[in-house]
């Protein structure tokens, strides 16, 4: 019987997924491909056709616009599907972001920020559960996430062969830049971002999706190779980063999607040559290169002190967290802003590398409450999709989200990424599989119920 039962919940489900597809395959096409286009560039925060927008930017917001009007033409049904907890989550944030407005230092730069915050985490999230309409559609949008950040890893390689200012023609570099001086980290390299630390930390956040795709059973020949060399450029950006924020969060997704069982020893084999390739490709391309590229050693080696203890940045980290604390304990209820200009001011000239410290001394209590339950409310509901989960490739999409959630937690530790769109995409594409999940499960309910009618309707008709 449990097998039978077993076997009937398949096949409603892949009627209900066929249902699905049929009713809203070929809604919003435009305004999803815009959003692919917009996720093929999360990772390059560099090129900005305008100042204050890059091109993730101007692809997203053109997408918005096209779904808000197929929206009010159309009128379709739409599930958003945010969880509960998640949205008394914000709710709490906004609370003491706006009550922290009358105390910020720069009162429209955190007005602005906080306007950010709403834009990343509702509307953009919501903008992904309108245009991501099958499953196939998220595994797009992954697969573009993935070409993002390996892109800014092919041009981080540029920059090693021919020098950090490569892509000045079209890219922003750091202030030194505009100032007439060469855009150089020494032994880092930024690739089509804006600082080492991102290109690292969009690697890291990435890691469990690249090594999905790059290692499925269901991608032969060329499309297995591509995402192989893929996986290949997003190691390329955790090592030429230099970032040891990024080296960690990259170790933890890694060994978490491992650890998972999901690989096989095959998938395991194929991992390894990718990162044996890509670190002996990194070998040859240091050694031609115009710029060193400082090893992963040799950077923990300097964010610890023991080399030299005045480049210890991993110490001064710990000092600026100890003086975050401080502030927070000496004002705990309202923040200084959420802008970082006032929370740098606020600690002395550089903000806290802390995304939650960050916004409790930006936000006050409330504030890093509220993004406490927001970041609660995403894990918890991450368990609850994959319970509800009733294939196994759907399982593994949104285990691989799950792992890339919690890598991306892991750099919020030491980076202040509250408004940085690449570690929020996680959780972003949980919203569409959410929603893809509610709409099989009513399709069901509703087969079911009309099943259950038509028997009931024929035993009322027997002969009794």
């Amino acid at each position: 019987m449990a097998a039978k039962r077993e076997v009937n919940t398949l096949l409603l489900s892949k009627l209900a997924r066929a249902r699905v597809a049929s009713e809203s395959g070929s809604d919003f096409r435009l305004a999803r491909t815009l959003y692919y286009l917009g996720l093929a560039f999360v990772a390059g925060g560099a090129v900005r056709p305008v100042p204050s927008l890059d091109l993730s930017d101007c692809f997203l917001l053109a997408s918005l616009l096209v779904a808000a009007a197929g929206v009010l033409m159309k009128r379709p049904t739409i599930n958003l599907a945010f969880p509960k907890p998640f949205l008394f989550g914000f709710a709490v944030f906004s609370l003491g972001a706006i009550s922290s407005l009358p105390t910020a230092l720069h009162p429209l730069d955190s007005a602005g920020a906080f306007a950010r915050f709403v834009y990343t985490t509702i509307v953009w999230f919501a903008l992904g559960a309108v245009v991501l309409r099958s499953r196939r559609h998220v595994e797009i949008a992954i697969g573009a996430w993935i070409f993002s950040v390996a892109t800014s890893g092919l041009a981080a390689i540029g920059q090693v062969l021919f020098g950090a200012n490569v892509y000045a023609a079209f890219t922003t570099v750091p202030a030194a830049a505009a100032a007439g001086q060469h855009a150089t980290f020494v032994g880092r390299q930024i690739g089509l971002s804006v600082h080492p630390n991102d290109l690292g930390g969009a690697a890291a956040v990435v890691i469990a999706p690249a090594i999905l795709f790059a290692t499925s059973s269901r991608l032969i020949g060329v499309k297995r190779y591509a995402f192989v060399l893929l996986l290949c450029l997003v190691l390329a950006c955790v090592a030429l980063s230099g970032s040891v924020t990024a080296f960690a969060a990259s170790v933890v997704g890694a060994v978490m999607w491992f650890g998972t069982g999901r690989m096989s020893t095959r998938h395991l084999i194929m991992a390894a040559a990718a990162v044996a390739l890509a670190g002996a490709s990194l070998v040859l391309i240091n050694q031609a290169g115009s710029s060193s590229v400082a090893s992963p050693l040799d950077r923990v080696s300097q964010t610890l002190g023991l080399t030299n203890t005045a480049d210890a940045t991993g110490i001064q980290r710990l000092n600026l967290d100890a003086a975050a604390w401080n502030e927070v304990v000496g004002s705990p209820l309202y923040g200084v802003g959420l802008d970082g200009p006032s929370n740098a001011q606020a600690l002395g000239g550089i903000g806290v590398h802390n995304m939650f410290l960050f916004t409790w001394v930006g936000a006050g209590v409330f504030g890093f409450l509220g993004l406490l339950i927001m970041v609660m409310s995403t894990g918890t509901s991450y368990i609850a999709a994959y319970r509800r989960s009733v294939r196994h490739e759907e399982r593994t999409v949104i285990l691989a989200l799950a792992t890339s959630f919690i890598s991306f937690l892991v750099v919020a530790l030491a980076q202040p990424v509250l408004f940085i769109r690449y570690g929020w995409v996680p959780a972003a594409l949980l919203l569409p599989v959410r929603a893809l999940q509610r709409a099989r499960d009513q399709v069901i309910r509703r087969e079911v119920a009309l099943d259950h009618g038509i028997l009931l309707q024929r035993h009322s008709k027997s002969p009794s």
